[in-house]
């Protein structure tokens, strides 16, 4: 009896124990301060990954990828923050290729859904003030969202599109669906699509087309008549 009781002493000890190790956590759908951060510190560590449909690409080493990142989330915070004094470019490693002049995109999501998306078909800036500058767009100056708020944060997704040279094409037949990104151009009237975005959508090229033509402002089937088209590849940096 003595023994039985000095076992359920022990197991009951245990219990306590590990009970006291376990982290507490909010109620479901409450994330804490504490959570925001492990899952902030855990993006950071995270290797920024590269891909890409065709065969271009602008070779920049995983330090150069990982600086761009770092510009385009430290610009997010920032953003969030008011923007209080400039930016600190000087605290990030910015080689030659990081200054070549180069068209990006700053994609922002929560949960696969698109929170923002602004970017450049120009190559009008250097790489990475590229990036900054449309990080700064996407989350604060894209018309159809509001600006991101703190609260957002640690749910966001970061994709940084970088864009290869356009090029015209004479017949959409060039068109290579998931490899090139899509101009179009009929009068006053324009829209792009990144090389994603039919792929994620999993439209064929001419449901890609009818998308574009009503971006554009006009009816499904505009494209097919007095239009004309560019295209280009891109690199999609994310972790």
């Amino acid at each position: 009896m003595r023994r039985s009781a000095n076992i359920l002493g022990i197991i009951v000890a245990t219990f306590a124990a590990t009970a006291l190790s376990v982290p507490v956590l909010e109620q479901p759908g409450k994330e804490g301060e504490l959570m925001q951060g492990f899952k902030e510190a855990l993006k950071k560590e995270a290797k920024v990954k590269e891909s890409r449909g065709g065969e271009w690409s602008p070779h920049l080493t995983d330090k150069e990828k990982e600086v761009l990142f770092a510009i385009a989330t430290d610009t997010l915070n920032w953003c969030v923050a008011g923007r209080k004094g400039a930016f600190d470019r000087g605290a990030y490693v910015l080689t030659d290729k990081l200054k070549i002049p180069m068209a990006t995109f700053v994609t922002l999501k929560i949960g696969g859904r698109l929170r923002g998306c602004i970017g450049s078909l120009a190559p009008a800036a250097p790489l990475y003030e590229s990036v900054h500058d449309n990080a700064v767009n996407a989350s604060l100056n894209d018309y159809r969202f509001r600006p991101v708020r703190a609260e957002e944060l640690a749910k966001i997704d970061v994709h940084i599109s970088i864009l290869s040279p356009i090029v015209d094409i004479a017949s959409i037949d060039e068109f290579k669906l998931g490899e090139h990104g899509i101009i179009l151009r009929k009068g006053m009237n324009r829209a792009v699509y990144l090389p994603e975005v039919a792929v994620e959508q999993k439209w064929t090229v001419e449901q890609t087309l009818s998308s574009l033509s009503q971006k554009a402002g006009m009816s499904a089937d505009a494209w097919r008549e007095g239009a004309s088209f560019q295209v280009f590849s891109s690199v999609v940096l994310e972790k």
